[in-house]
């Protein structure tokens, strides 16, 4: 989807988005009402159990765990936990659901009314922008100082519930029925505790969809509730989308748009129903509710089925298990185990170690490479964050780029890239052959200071070994020296690389310059 027909829609029609993200919990062992445990993976339908099938008679027992990580999630986010709750069932008959129904909630969650701030800069500001040309956010703080802008977004509920198994279409496309010869289940999955977190409609743009989702994920990482692979399934993201005139304040017909597995599918899907809506509207027709497939390779959704309304699940209270009353003590308690989050994470970054504020975000939104920072910087020492960080920011996130994998995988080590930055900083080595022992440690995981000495790099910074050096080259270049002192300073570079040739690249380049200017000047 262009960026430009994009832009053009949206100076005519408004947005409006809520996003429902399905977080698998997997910091607790266990499926969320039986005993069964919860991996990623695995030969199909071998961890199961009466419970989780479904099988006549047997009854389920919530998972304790799982309900203290969802109360977690809520605090991390500022909602309000309830202290009165309980489970409902809700009826839909997919193949995937075993049981029928799902043991979810229905009006009474755990957690309600939280809220999360995000930031948009570059080319998201021109997703959002009245017909005045002003940022179309709310409050006088909504402007950013780099030109972006901030905008809160409400948080309906975070709920628990058990996620359902998992349909194989053989023969589909995309993994979709239609064209498929026929489908298989695995159970595997089914039981497993999934949280559900809705947002309020405050979405205006799918940029501001995908900074939400991320910075979601983020606080997840952050507290360790759950891995938040999109890739294998523990967070999913589901987009409800409508449009309307601007100006006007009565909602349009929404979508609803899944199969987004990834924060590009995310912003490209819902920029593609944006467009699409409003095309049908420009044309005369008109929107239906109804539920949409993204297909990331054709750059399409298409429609899978009408959307249900909440009557239709025909919720009713969960007559196997008791409703929950939390004591206010319980949650404070709670409360005391988080850890500190992303934002206040990024501002300690800028106020501690004057980091600037894109590279604070960065490092503090991805929870391992603020780990690996961290570790990084407790051994280099707080006044060498700046280069550790740009390390990290530059060659190492282009080498994990570049190789296709994570920051846990790759061979160099927060020890590894700390004395790298000490080699540099004490002038051993210079910045250029800096670059040349990142790539062999990286490549053989051997040490930054192993592969100096192996490969003779050290450099030379004694100042009597280079002023001896300095004098041979003056005394070797008489024209040079009297043209330097007539007023042809760029020559400068003349005597610094015969130094350097004469010490075989090993000199220091900031104390031969220094030599150099002194001993030309007397």
């Amino acid at each position: 989807m262009a960026k430009d027909r994009l832009a053009e829609v949206l100076e005519r029609y408004e947005a409006v988005i809520g996003l429902e993200i399905h977080t698998e919990i997997t910091a607790t062992n266990t499926k969320m009402f039986c005993g069964c445990p919860v991996a990623f993976g695995g030969e199909p339908n071998t961890r199961v159990c009466p419970v989780c099938l479904g099988l006549p008679g047997a009854l389920p027992v919530p998972n304790q765990a799982a309900i203290e990580w969802t109360v977690l999630a809520g605090l991390a986010t500022d909602c309000d936990i309830a202290l009165w709750s309980q489970f409902h069932r809700k009826q839909y008959f997919y193949p995937d659901m075993p049981k029928d129904y799902q043991i979810s909630q229905y009006d009474l969650p755990f957690c309600s009314g939280g809220l999360l701030e995000v930031e948009v800069d570059g080319d998201g500001v021109a997703q959002r922008v009245d017909l005045g040309g002003g940022v179309a956010a709310v409050g006088p703080e909504a402007v950013a100082d780099d030109g972006g802008y901030r905008t809160t977004i409400g948080i309906t509920r975070i709920h628990l519930e058990e996620d359902t198994g998992k349909m194989v279409h053989v023969g589909g496309s995309e993994g979709r029925i239609a064209g498929a010869t026929h489908s298989l289940v695995d159970f595997n999955r089914a039981g497993t505790p999934l949280m559900e977190l809705v947002s309020e409609p405050d979405i205006r743009t799918p940029e501001e969809a995908r900074r939400f989702a991320q910075k979601l994920r983020s606080i997840w990482l952050a507290l360790g509730v759950s891995d938040c692979s999109m890739e294998e399934g523990s967070m999913r993201v589901d987009g409800n989308v409508s449009i309307r005139r601007r100006g006007e304040s009565e909602l349009g017909t929404k979508s609803e748009v899944k199969n987004m597995n990834s924060f590009k599918s995310l912003h490209d899907a819902l920029a593609y129903e944006i467009v699409r809506q409003a095309d049908l509207l420009d044309a005369g027709d008109r929107v239906v509710q109804e539920t949409r497939h993204w297909d990331a390779g054709a750059k399409r959704t298409s429609a899978l089925r009408s959307k249900e309304e909440a009557h239709d699940y025909r919720y009713f209270p969960e007559p196997d298990m008791v409703p929950f009353s939390f004591d206010p003590e319980w949650i404070d308690s709670l409360a005391e185990r988080l850890p500190e989050l992303p934002d206040a994470r990024r501002a300690r970054y800028m106020t501690e170690l004057s980091l600037r504020k894109h590279d604070a975000g960065l490092l503090s939104a991805d929870f391992a490479q603020a780990c690996f920072f961290e570790e990084a910087v407790a051994i280099a020492g707080a006044a060498r964050a700046k280069p550790v960080a740009n390390w990290m920011l530059g060659d190492l996130a282009a080498l994990l780029n570049a190789e296709g994998i994570e920051l846990p995988e790759s061979r160099v080590s927060p020890a590894m890239l700390a004395e790298l930055v000490g080699l540099v900083e004490d002038g051993m080595i210079s910045g250029k052959q800096a670059k040349e022992v990142f790539g062999d440690m990286a490549a053989s995981g051997d040490a930054p200071g192993a592969i100096v000495e192996a490969r003779g790099m050290r450099q030379v910074s004694d100042t009597e070994a280079i002023e001896s050096v300095v004098r041979g080259v003056l005394e070797a270049n008489p024209v040079e020296v009297a043209s330097y002192r007539a007023g042809k300073t760029g020559l400068i570079g003349f005597f610094v690389g015969a130094v350097m040739r004469e010490m075989r690249g090993q000199g220091n380049p900031k104390v031969i310059n220094e030599v150099l200017t002194r001993m030309l000047s007397g």
